[in-house]
C-alpha cells in the first residue's frame, strides 16, 4: 500500500459488495492474530482481516485476543510463575520469547506474537485492509494514542491516503474509547461499534452521528434489528458467522459485512456458490456437550463407500483441535463418535484424552479437517436465522 496506493487489485465479489473480513486473520486455518495468519487471510481471498491490538508492559501495540497467553502461547513453559498474567504485563522482548504457533498446529511451531507495526507492513505487502479492534483498552490506558502515532508514523498513508477508508476500519466493544480515538485521529477512517445486542432507536441515530459500522452479535438479532441499524444510517457488520447457513442468511438480509473465520467460504457465499463446493463424503452430525462421557462432536459417513479418516480432525471456533487417530474407517452411513476427554476407544469413537473436557461451548462452529488442512465439513452450534 503506497501513500495513494493502487487498489485495482483489491479484492470484491463480481456479484455482491459485501465485504469478507478474515476473523483474526485466516484463524480457521491458521494461529490467529499472527503475521501468518494475514498472509493466508489475503490468499484466501479476504477483503480485509481482523485483529486484536493492546499494549506490552513497555507501551508497544502488539496483537493478542485473550486477558492473558494462556490459550494461544507456550507462556506456561517459559514464564511458569507469570502464565496467569494479563497481556501488559509482559514486555515486548518477553513476548518475543514465546511461540504463538505451535498451540494451533505443530506446522506452525516459531509463530511469534507481532507488533502491529509488524503487520502493517504485511498487510501493505499483501494488499489486505486492516479491520482493526482496540482490545480492552481498560487494561491498556494508552492504547488509542500508541495505535494512533504507529499509523501516522508507519508508511502506508493509513491515515492520510485518499482512499483510506477502503484499507482501514477501526472497532472496540468500548465506545468511549472508540470516540476518544476517533477525535485524536480525526475521524479520517470507518468506526464501528461491536456490542452484544442492538440498542433502541434513538441510541442508533445517536451512534450513526460518528460511527460508520454497528457490529453486533448475529446470534442475538431479534427480528427487525438489521432494518433498525440500517434506517439509523449505520452499515451492518457481523461476528463471526461461520456457520455457512448463518453467513448465507444474513447476506440475503443485507449484512454489508462478515467477519468470518474462514474467509474462503464466506467469499463463495458472497459469491452465490456452494461454499464448500461439492462437499465431502463425512459431515458434522452434531456437537454434544454436558453429557456423561463427555463432550464430544459425531461425525457421519454420508457416502456409499467407506471412508478413511485416520488423521483428519475437528476445530472448534476458539480454535482447539480434536484429531482422529490413525485406522479409523467409518463404514457407509455409519458415524464415529470423537471425545474430548478419557476413555476406552471403539471402533465408532475415539478419545483424545485431554484433560480439559470442553469443545466449542458458546462457540460459533465446528470444522471438519482432513490431514492436509482443507476443509471437509463446517457446521454451526445454532442455525437461529
Amino acid at each position: 500500500m503506497s501513500e495513494d496506493p493502487d487498489t485495482s487489485g483489491c479484492q470484491h465479489s463480481a456479484t455482491s459488495d459485501v465485504i469478507v473480513v478474515a476473523h483474526r486473520g485466516a484463524s480457521g486455518t491458521a494461529p490467529e492474530n499472527t503475521l501468518i495468519a494475514l498472509q493466508e487471510a489475503a490468499r484466501l481471498g479476504a477483503d480485509f482481516a481482523e485483529v486484536d491490538v493492546v499494549l506490552s508492559k513497555d507501551g508497544v501495540p502488539v496483537l493478542a485476543h485473550d486477558l492473558t497467553l494462556q490459550r494461544t502461547t507456550n507462556v506456561a513453559e517459559v514464564f511458569p510463575e507469570r502464565a496467569t498474567c494479563n497481556v501488559s504485563e509482559f514486555t515486548l522482548a518477553e513476548l518475543r520469547t514465546l511461540d504463538a504457533g505451535s498451540w494451533f498446529d505443530p506446522r506452525f511451531a516459531g509463530a511469534r506474537i507481532p507488533t502491529l507495526r509488524e503487520a502493517l507492513r504485511v498487510f501493505r505487502d499483501v494488499q489486505l485492509g486492516l479491520w482493526m479492534e482496540l482490545k480492552s483498552p481498560h487494561l491498556h490506558p494508552r492504547l488509542a494514542e500508541a495505535v494512533a502515532e504507529v499509523l501516522r508514523t508507519t508508511p502506508g498513508g493509513w491515515l492520510s491516503a485518499s482512499d483510506r477508508s477502503r484499507w482501514l476500519t477501526v472497532t472496540s466493544f468500548d465506545f468511549d474509547v472508540l470516540a476518544d480515538f476517533a477525535r485524536e485521529i480525526d475521524h479520517a477512517v470507518p468506526i464501528g461499534g461491536i456490542a452484544e445486542h442492538v440498542p433502541d432507536d434513538a441510541t442508533l441515530r445517536e451512534l450513526a452521528g460518528w460511527m460508520d459500522y454497528f457490529v453486533p452479535n448475529y446470534r442475538k438479532l431479534q427480528p427487525g434489528d438489521i432494518v433498525r441499524i440500517r434506517a439509523a444510517g449505520l452499515k451492518t457488520a457481523f461476528w463471526t458467522p461461520n456457520d455457512p447457513a448463518a453467513a448465507a442468511g444474513l447476506v440475503a438480509r443485507g449484512a454489508d459485512v462478515l467477519i468470518q473465520n474462514y474467509p474462503a467460504v464466506a467469499r463463495e457465499i458472497v459469491a452465490g456458490r456452494p461454499p464448500l463446493g461439492q462437499r465431502g463424503p463425512v459431515a458434522i452430525e452434531r456437537v454434544v456437550g454436558d453429557v456423561p462421557g463427555g463432550e464430544h462432536v459425531i461425525i457421519r459417513n454420508t457416502s456409499r463407500e467407506p471412508v478413511d479418516v485416520s488423521g483428519w480432525y475437528l476445530r472448534d471456533d476458539p480454535g482447539y483441535r480434536l484429531e482422529i487417530g490413525e485406522g479409523y474407517v467409518i463404514p457407509p452411513g455409519e458415524t464415529l463418535e470423537v471425545y474430548v476427554g478419557h476413555g476406552v476407544d471403539t471402533s465408532t469413537s475415539y478419545h483424545n484424552g485431554l484433560d480439559r473436557t470442553v469443545f466449542s461451548k458458546g462457540g460459533d462452529s465446528v470444522a471438519l479437517h482432513r490431514s492436509d488442512g482443507s476443509i471437509v465439513d463446517l457446521a454451526g452450534n445454532d442455525l437461529g436465522l
